[in-house]
């Protein structure tokens, strides 16, 4: 079964509780990105904070592939016990039974000590890495493809590592400004420069969900909806192309650069439900003004009643969203309704993608 979906999503208690309760077949469809959430805590914490971290990857995403990334933390950053934090994170999460593959950081590889947590990954054990070039890089160093290429092959020689055992994340970050057709001319210039060093698998993401859901539906207690560029911009790349090797990605019902850890006394419920090529948002109010458990049960009866409501049968995070409506299911805090939301939303993005591939694609037999 080919690879349809990159998930990038933080490593954290609601994103594993979704993945948890994924279907098997979109299980086996789906290869995650964690991002290991930033040090909150002094370095004589890290390593129990990345412990729990594995603890709960390993739960929700035991014997199965994924990616691993450390993009949030200095790139030299070390555990009390002078182990890099990448290095260990590998380590415990393998540990758990979570097959990560390291991602490669295309802007921190110069730090020195990064290049020696990866290559000391790579000396021990069997990994396909996997490496991520920002926008920065994309329409900065792609410009000058000798200097690229350069900077690519000291990757490949260091690492003793060939493109062809190697992915490549495309990924522009925060694109909920970007107009479509830039963003696909851009991705179809930068296909071409890694397809031409000699990557096969090439995935591409983006976010476009913006950081407060005000920037999305500026009225308290309505509902709204924003367009999925990313998404957008990948059909028309795969209409042009019917290349099954460029696999979609993007940040779920995150945005790319959203900050880790604020406490928001005035935060506003809200459930982010994923649709065709866009996300339905229904706002709510401020906690200060109705508790979480209460908005969310209102929202809830909100979207269900919507033409966008799919039906409890969807998805486990359709079931709790049903539940919630008629008051058998609290849903009591917002990292509860992240994991609803992220369930419903990858299962929506898989079968969007499929079927998709099919319209071009008629003989895919491909089943969910």
């Amino acid at each position: 079964m080919s690879l349809l979906y990159v998930p990038l999503m933080a490593a954290k208690r609601g994103e594993f509780t979704a993945l948890t309760n994924l279907d098997f077949p979109v299980l086996d469809r789906t290869m995650p990105l964690f991002e290991l959430p930033s040090p909150k805590q002094d370095a004589k914490e890290f390593e129990k904070s990345i412990i729990k971290t594995a603890a709960g990857a390993g739960k929700a995403w035991l014997g199965r592939r994924a990616f691993l990334d450390t993009s949030k933390w200095k790139p030299n950053a070390r555990t009390e016990s002078g182990v890099h934090v990448l290095e260990y994170a590998f380590s415990q999460f393998y540990a758990k039974g979570v097959l990560v593959n390291p991602v490669v950081g295309y802007d921190r590889w110069d730090d020195p000590a990064y290049q020696q947590a990866l290559k000391n990954i790579r000396m021990t054990n069997s990994v396909n890495f996997c490496i991520r070039l920002d926008r920065e890089s994309i329409q900065n160093d792609m410009l000058d493809i000798d200097y690229f290429s350069e900077r690519m092959a000291e990757i490949f020689d260091s690492l003793e590592i060939g493109v062809q055992n190697c992915y490549v994340i495309l990924d522009f970050g925060n694109v909920a400004s970007v107009a479509v057709a830039d963003l696909i001319e851009t991705l179809e210039r930068a296909i071409g420069v890694v397809r031409g060093i000699g990557f096969s698998t090439v995935i591409v993401a983006g976010g476009s969900m913006p950081t407060a859901v005000n920037e999305a539906v500026a009225v308290v207690n309505t509902e709204g909806c924003i367009p999925r560029i990313e998404m957008l911009a990948w059909k028309a790349i795969f209409a042009a192309s019917k290349d099954r090797l460029i696999v979609f990605g993007d940040y779920l019902i995150r945005n790319p650069e959203a900050a880790e850890g604020v406490i928001a006394p005035n935060a506003n419920a809200k459930i982010r439900y994923t649709i065709l090529n866009q996300y339905f948002i229904v706002r709510g109010e401020s906690k200060q003004l109705e508790s979480m458990t209460s908005q969310h049960k209102r929202l809830a009866a909100t979207l269900v009643k919507s033409a966008n409501y799919m039906e409890p049968s969807f998805s486990w995070g359709d079931s709790e969203i049903f539940n919630c409506s008629i008051g058998i299911r609290e849903i009591r805090e917002a990292t509860t309704m992240i994991a609803v939301d992220s369930n419903h939303h990858i299962k929506t993005v898989v079968l969007e993608v499929l079927e998709y591939q099919r319209t071009f694609i008629p003989s895919i037999d491909e089943y969910i």
